[in-house]
């Protein structure tokens, strides 16, 4: 009986043992979870207040660029307009001349007809 008595006293004390050591690895969990979440939390924040700020920036940049690309693009508008005016302006001195030019080989034509009769 002895034997049994000390087994049942050793068993039973095996398991108050391991019941406060599951107890204490719980909380260690527990606490390392809350950690976990913690930083989880902190990281988050973090990410959106960096997100927030790098949008912001981003935003202000693209207003800039577009400035930047809208005045290009006007000084190219620009560019294109007086070379316009001044292909129209050397096109129409050129027809002028043609037409002159036209005139004067006609008249001579005219003028040898003329004399070969």
């Amino acid at each position: 009986m002895d034997n049994i008595s000390s087994n049942m006293k050793s068993l039973c004390e095996d398991i108050a043992t391991s019941h406060k050591d599951r107890k204490s690895d719980i909380k260690q969990l527990r606490e390392q979870a809350e950690a976990i979440q913690n930083d989880a939390r902190k990281f988050l924040a973090e990410s959106k207040i960096l997100h927030q700020k790098m949008a912001k920036e981003l935003k202000q940049d693209l207003q800039e660029d577009r400035k930047g690309l809208v005045r290009n693009v006007n000084s190219l508008r620009e560019d294109f307009r007086k070379r316009s005016e001044e292909i129209r302006a050397d096109l129409a001195e050129s027809v002028q001349i043609w037409n002159n030019m036209n005139k004067t080989l006609k008249d001579r034509q005219k003028q040898k007809r003329g004399e070969k009769r």
